[in-house]
């Protein structure tokens, strides 16, 4: 087995519905791009008539880049997992359960009684991945005209509103006379 997280499910998978096991989560995990990530927080099992039930609240740490000021940043990602597992064969006789196929595989439990979480993980993770992350809820972001660092000073362009009905008109103007003269 690869790195993973793995939970042995052998004694759960014979006790009746309803029995239950909490697990405290502490591991790297190649979440993304071989890359290795440190996942925390608990997993609780739960046996079903069919499988295991998976309630994890996982969280861990993503690197990006700000969406308003390009610096390198970490976002926080928290993922609320909740699936069930099926075995992929009979744990007595190792005969292939009907309906399953190798493609789910990577979320069942293989025939070890061995509980694989790893693909949904990264799943959640993907899911849970900012659109737009930045670096703090306050970012000022990157002047559109020269592209400075609007978060360590002021730029020194003329970003003052235009009333563009005046159009091509407004370029015979110098930038300092034409907010005096047009704004309003």
């Amino acid at each position: 087995m690869g790195v993973g997280m793995y939970f042995n499910v052998s004694r759960l998978m014979k006790e009746p519905s309803g029995s239950r096991r909490s697990f405290k989560v502490n591991d790297e995990l190649s979440v993304e791009a071989a890359e290795a990530h440190r996942v925390t927080g608990t997993a609780n099992l739960l046996r079903t008539d069919a499988g295991i039930w998976v309630s994890a609240a996982l969280d861990s740490e993503a690197p990006c880049t700000c969406s308003r000021c390009l610096r390198e940043c970490t976002q926080h990602i928290h993922m609320a997992i909740e699936e069930e597992f099926l075995p992929l064969a009979d744990s007595e006789t190792g005969t292939r359960e009907g309906g399953l196929d190798d493609s789910v595989g990577s979320s069942g439990i293989d025939q070890d009684n061995i509980l694989d979480l790893s693909e949904a993980v990264r799943q959640y993770y993907s899911l849970n991945m900012p659109m737009k992350p930045v670096c703090r809820d306050d970012c000022k972001g990157m002047c559109l005209t020269c592209g400075a660092d609007l978060n360590n000073s002021p730029c020194q362009c003329d970003n003052s509103p235009r009333d563009m009905a005046w159009g091509r008109l407004l370029e015979l103007v110098p930038s300092n006379k034409s907010t005096e003269v047009y704004s309003n």
